[in-house]
Formats: structure tokens, C-alpha cells, sequence
């Protein structure tokens, strides 16, 4: 477990790498280990963690309190709560909100976009890396799904030996779903291209990641990284690709 988030961690600093300039507060949804969130606080950055309380007893939770407390002397401001009870009279405002992988499991996950806006500045921004179900692939199980018959998918293609939590949890979030609440709020948004590129390109080169993608995904994202079908793939739009990532601000930028 703390190797898998350890990996993600790194990749969540190249996501929003390119959006650190700011000097005011950011917040990190679903923070899991808290070990992206330790490692900005620790090179300077004004974060705050937002990681539900998950009970004191589970396995997970018990390794996010020893990794606190081994590096307490960072002093990480972390939210025990969900994205949707975020509140600006108690949290206060953050010019940079993100998060890797977690929007996918927020059920209301409509509220929480609306929560979070809210605790955005006027100039600030969220951006969100996630699964685009419109893409019949679930990536944590590395399996077909349909996302209109999810009972039907998950008979056909889940192995009856894995765990179902993650499955439960998902919302089946798509592309087209945050482009209309984005317009519905009045909200600028903007889709990151070449992402699915990008994707089978760490099916390639990262093992860890590879492990979770094997059989004909990884052989398929082998295949297509030895011809030319790379370059075609760099150019296929947002709402057929993913994962994807959203850029959103409250105004038009200019």
C-alpha cells in the first residue's frame, strides 16, 4: 500500500507542478497519506491535507497517523472531513485546489465540486485528475465497464476473488458531467490533451503502475507505443480519453 501511493505520490507533484507558483494557501482533496501534502509543507508551500476520518482501526488509517506522527515536525494542517462539508467561514479560501484519483469516489460528487468553489478565491483554480468513464475501462481493476449497466460489468468482468470496496465506491464520473455542472455554475473549465498518451506511455516505463494494468491493456498500450498509432492517439479529444484532467476557475481567463 505505502509503495502504490508512495508511486502516485510522485505523480500527483508532476501534475500540479506546473501550478505551484502561487504564494497563497492551497488544499489537497483526498489526501490519502498525506504524503504529497508532507512534502509541499515541507518545501515551504502554505497546504493544507483533506482526508476523511476512516476509524481508527483500519489498516489504512493506522499507517496515515504513523506517517503524521513520524513527521509531525512539518506541523501539516490536515481536514478530517469530507470535500463536501468544506465551509469558508471555518476553512477559509485557497488559491490552488487539487487531487489525483479521488474525485471518482465522492458519491455527491456535485456538492463537493460546489463546496470547493466556494473556498476558492476569485483568482484561484482547481484541478482534478480522474477516470473518464465515458471510456468503457475501470483502471483500478484494469477491466472493461460499462458505465449504464455497472451491475452487468461488474458480473461479467470482476473476478470474484477481488475485494469490491473500490467498485462500491466509484461514481462513474465523466467528462461531459463536469463540462455541464462546470456551465450550469458558471465556471471556465479546460481539458488537458494527449493525457491518454500519457497513460499508456507509464503502462510502458513505470512497473508499479504496470502491475495494475497487465494482461491485454498492457500488451495493447505495448503495442501502440511501437507504431504509429502513439502519434494518433496524442490527438484524440478530452471527452473520448482517459484519465483526464480539468483546469476550472471561477471567471473567463483571458
Amino acid at each position: 500500500m505505502f509503495d502504490t501511493y508512495a508511486n502516485e505520490s510522485r505523480v500527483t507533484i508532476e501534475l500540479i507542478e506546473p501550478h505551484l507558483h502561487t504564494t497563497g494557501r492551497i488544499l489537497e482533496i483526498g489526501a490519502g497519506l498525506c504524503l504529497t501534502s508532507l512534502f509541499l509543507r515541507q518545501q515551504g508551500y502554505n497546504i493544507t491535507a483533506l482526508e476523511p476520518a476512516m476509524g481508527g482501526f483500519d489498516l489504512f488509517a493506522q499507517i496515515k497517523e504513523a506517517i503524521l506522527i513520524h513527521f509531525k515536525t512539518i506541523d501539516l494542517p490536515v481536514l478530517n472531513k469530507s470535500a463536501q462539508q468544506l465551509n469558508i467561514a471555518t476553512d477559509g479560501t485557497f488559491h490552488l485546489i487539487f487531487s489525483n484519483n479521488v474525485i471518482e469516489h465522492i458519491p455527491q460528487w456535485p456538492e463537493a465540486f460546489d463546496a470547493m468553489t466556494t473556498v476558492m478565491t476569485a483568482d484561484g483554480k482547481m484541478l482534478h485528475a480522474c477516470p473518464n468513464y465515458s471510456v468503457p475501462y475501470e483502471p483500478h481493476y484494469g477491466i472493461p465497464v460499462f458505465r449504464h449497466f455497472q451491475k452487468i460489468s461488474k458480473r461479467l468482468f470482476l473476478r470474484s476473488d477481488c475485494d469490491d470496496g473500490i467498485w462500491n465506491s466509484l461514481n462513474f464520473i465523466t467528462c461531459h458531467a463536469i463540462k455541464q455542472h462546470c456551465r450550469k455554475r458558471g465556471l471556465s473549465f479546460q481539458f488537458e490533451r494527449s493525457l491518454l498518451y500519457k497513460a499508456l506511455k507509464r503502462v510502458k516505463e513505470d512497473p508499479l503502475f504496470a502491475s495494475r494494468h497487465q494482461g491485454i491493456v498492457a500488451n495493447i498500450a505495448c503495442f501502440i507505443m511501437r507504431t504509429w498509432l502513439a502519434t494518433l492517439i496524442k490527438h484524440i479529444p478530452p471527452a473520448f480519453a482517459t484519465p483526464m484532467i480539468v483546469e476550472i476557475h471561477k471567471r473567463k481567463q483571458s
